[in-house]
């Protein structure tokens, strides 16, 4: 008689969370589970990848931001700061 030991669940990360696939290396971000495959993508944008499950670990959060924050951050950097419409100045007399 054989002992068996119970494989361990795989971790099931939440969609926009930062993820870590040890079967390349790589940092994704966790979009959906879909034919028991992970589809993520690179933090930067870009092509998503496939992982299996068990490929797939929690990771820090890349550069420091959050999915959300992320997102946020690089929509302010394409259209610049916001600019105040202040009083114009007055004509020197």
């Amino acid at each position: 008689m054989s002992i068996r030991k119970r494989a361990a669940a795989a971790y099931r990360p939440r969609v926009g969370e930062s993820v870590l696939d040890t079967r390349t290396g790589r940092t994704g971000i966790y979009m959906d589970t879909i034919g028991g495959e992970h589809y993520l993508r690179p933090p930067e944008g870009g092509r998503e990848w496939t992982a299996r499950p068990e490929h797939v670990t929690s990771a820090a959060p890349v550069g420091g931001a959050a999915f959300e924050g992320a997102a946020g951050a690089e929509s302010a950097g394409r259209t610049g700061p916001s600019r105040r419409a202040g009083p114009s100045p007055l004509p020197a007399t």
